[in-house]
């Protein structure tokens, strides 16, 4: 009888026990955060953001850096292509923090895969602002040689300029966004390459 008592109430015991783990683990008593509760994965969207997020970021780049690669002027050419990178204009409705996101991005991607085929310079306000940090007044005879180069300051020389301008058609409930890169010719104006990444968000704010 004893036995069969203390078998129950242990039984009980344990099923009580259960029960309370479980219920603290389901309200937060006992688990402790995770990475992905503080580092939420790139491709992941967050309840509560809006607009353009880092996954639009991530595929628009890898997507549009592919197809710069297959272009003539860079497949076919038998030398380095110099890409000065400028700037993306916003001409959404709402104002940005860090525009040049995109265009770093687009940058690194084809640094990495197309490092022997592509060389991207300073704009040369940065150029002259660095070599004046880091050369002071011998800034004016440093030399670089390279192909493009100018004779009378060293400086690479682009040949093309990577640039980009974003737009949007807000709504009540949703945004469009056309977001457009180019890559056009510094000396003639042309441009060689225009194309488009487009996405239609929710507005959760």
């Amino acid at each position: 009888m004893n036995r069969r008592w203390n078998a129950t109430a242990m039984a009980k015991l344990a099923t009580a026990a259960a029960l309370c783990i479980g219920t603290m683990v389901a309200v937060g008593g006992c688990a402790s955060p995770t990475y992905s509760d503080y580092r939420p994965g790139i491709s992941q969207f967050v309840p509560g953001d809006a607009g353009l997020q880092s996954r639009d970021l991530v595929d628009m780049t890898d997507k549009l850096a592919a197809d710069l690669l297959k272009i003539p002027e860079i497949a076919n050419n038998p030398n380095k292509v110099i890409i000065q990178v400028t700037s993306i204009r916003n001409q959404t409705s709402t104002p940005w923090q860090n525009d040049q996101i995109y265009l770093a991005r687009m940058r690194v991607l084809l640094s990495k895969y197309a490092g022997d085929r592509i060389a991207f310079t300073l704009p040369p306000q940065q150029l002259a602002q660095l070599q004046q940090e880091t050369l002071g007044s011998s800034a004016g005879g440093f030399e670089q040689s390279s192909r493009g180069a100018a004779p009378s300051s060293g400086r690479l020389l682009p040949q093309y300029a990577l640039t980009g301008v974003f737009f949007d058609l807000p709504n009540a409930a949703t945004t469009y966004y056309l977001c457009e890169f180019q890559l056009a010719d510094i000396r003639t104006g042309q441009i060689i390459w225009d194309r488009k990444y487009e996405v239609r968000t929710l507005n959760l704010y």
